[in-house]
């Protein structure tokens, strides 16, 4: 029985936990020199429409609420 537990404990690794304010801070990207993100014409297209729909919701909203504000 001794022999297995030391074979066991001679195969088995072992790790290290760091907690992460402990730990080396890591080098962050530099967005600054990223420069802007290519887009397809589809991707351009579902922004538009998403730009304007909630355009519109606002302006219902506002529309709704003036509506209520005159009554």
């Amino acid at each position: 029985m001794a022999a297995m537990t030391q074979a066991l404990n001679e195969e088995m690794e072992r790790y290290v936990v760091v907690h992460p304010l402990d730990d080396v801070p890591e080098q962050k990207i530099d967005t600054e020199s990223l420069g802007p993100m290519p887009m397809t014409a589809s991707v351009r297209w579902s922004l538009i429409s998403l730009r304007a729909y909630l355009v519109l919701m606002i302006a219902l909203v506002f529309y709704r609420v003036a509506t209520l504000a005159i009554r």
